[in-house]
């Protein structure tokens, strides 16, 4: 079989890392975070943007040695275990199948609220499709939706930061967002903002699809969590400004932010652009996550089956497989339930991809090991503010896995012993 060549530049590279965090999660995360983090909204947004950071560098330190494709669940491959590689795979692939049904729902909710099952999972079926034509067009159209995004957000967070118009909550409370109640809602409010940066260090997971992979991965995650960050901060100081109070009560910010620092613009554009940003997010994520699932079907953790691919690269199977998963979580129709869910699990992830880093030797590090400490901390730190029922049934589904992982390893030995 000849090998497939790398398809994927630094510019395609940085398309989906941008369209990856520049989703469904910037519209969704901001109103629930105020209502617990109040006028500590921006630490929030910076604790959950250092966490990012660190995470980002720990991968950009393994990512310079490993070209893999499989991202964290290849590094703690190689440099602790097998099974706490597995653990990485399966959070990775649990969270994300969590992140693509969350991200179809918000599709769904600004497009037609009356249908949001059926047009969500529409959304699923019709990228699945569009991905198995290949890597190069999933960066194309990622490209143009994560342009449009950026634009948008720009525009919002600059009028809303400039804008002179006082403004107050719905039962007319005075302008400022209140203190939050404790310590832990300002963490918790971080765990919700960092849903809206993950997908920085997807491109990680894509491996042979990278052109130059040891150079190129690491400098599309630094590029595009860099300006991702940037629009974040600028979003946060131009939401407290035009809606104050009011963001903590909004059900969609963007609309209501809008109409405070451009009335002139009609509230459709708003719906245009997140259903843009949405499909450009699940774009991504479903090349992402499919390609890990690959990668652990390679090394026998997941049915061999999922290691197929079609003629254009894509593991046609893995990528049916993680769309009709997402599809089922579609039906529950739960949102803030499955970010909580997402959340959970992707930390998960990057806290073992912190302890993959801490085991590589100096020479081969370009962060102080005090970095990913500081990044395996904080990790865990989010982990366990997270509200709402996503850690016992994570801990139960991963626990699950776990030992459908070890059962069947027992049989095939036994079967092999057997021969």
């Amino acid at each position: 079989m000849t090998k497939k060549q790398p398809q994927l530049s630094l510019v395609g590279a940085v398309a989906i890392g941008l369209a990856s965090m520049l989703g469904a999660g910037v519209f969704a995360v901001f109103s629930g975070a105020a209502a617990l983090a109040g006028n500590l909204l921006f630490l929030a947004t910076l604790i959950a943007g250092l966490v990012a950071a660190l995470n980002a560098l720990s991968v950009l330190q393994l990512a310079r040695q490993i070209e893999r494709p499989g991202g964290v669940y290849s590094y703690s491959r190689v440099y602790i275990n097998d099974t706490v590689s597995f653990i990485a795979g399966f959070s990775f692939v649990l969270g994300k199948i969590g992140s693509i049904a969350a991200i179809a729902l918000t599709f769904a909710a600004y497009t037609a609220p009356e249908n949001m099952p059926w047009v969500a999972t529409a959304a699923i079926a019709a990228l699945t499709l569009l991905n198995l034509f290949g890597i190069n067009r999933t960066a194309t159209v990622s490209g143009l939706l994560a342009l449009v995004t950026v634009v948008f957000l720009l525009f919002t967070g600059t009028t809303g930061l400039l804008t002179t118009q006082a403004v107050t909550s719905a039962n007319g409370a005075a302008k400022g967002l209140a203190a939050p109640n404790s310590a832990m809602d300002v963490l918790a409010a971080a765990a919700i903002i960092f849903f809206a940066f993950a997908g920085y260090a997807r491109v990680a997971n894509l491996g042979h699809d990278v052109k130059n992979p040891k150079q190129n991965i690491p400098k599309a995650i630094a590029i595009a969590l860099g300006i991702v960050l940037g629009l974040y901060v600028l979003l946060v100081f131009g939401l407290q400004n035009a809606l104050g109070a009011g963001l903590a009560k909004s059900d969609a910010a963007f609309i209501d932010l809008v109409q405070v620092s451009a009335s002139w613009l009609n509230p459709s554009v708003v719906v245009l652009v997140a259903s843009a940003a949405a499909l450009g997010s699940l774009l991504s994520l479903l090349a992402g996550v499919s390609r890990t699932a690959a990668t652990m079907a390679v090394d026998g953790e997941l049915p061999g089956a999922l290691k197929v691919r079609n003629r254009h690269g894509a593991p046609w199977l893995a990528e049916s497989f993680i769309a009709v998963a997402a599809v089922t979580l579609v039906q529950l129709e739960d949102l803030l339930w499955v970010i909580g869910f997402s959340s959970f699990s992707v930390l998960i992830y990057y806290a073992i991809g912190h302890l993959s880093s801490l085991r590589q030797p100096n020479s081969e590090r370009i962060v102080p090991r005090w970095f990913p400490w500081l990044g395996l901390i904080l990790c865990v730190g989010l982990v366990s503010s997270i509200p709402g029922p996503a850690i016992p049934v994570s801990i139960s589904i991963l626990l699950a896995g776990l030992v459908a992982r070890e059962i069947v390893k027992r049989t095939v030995a036994k079967r092999t012993a057997g021969n």
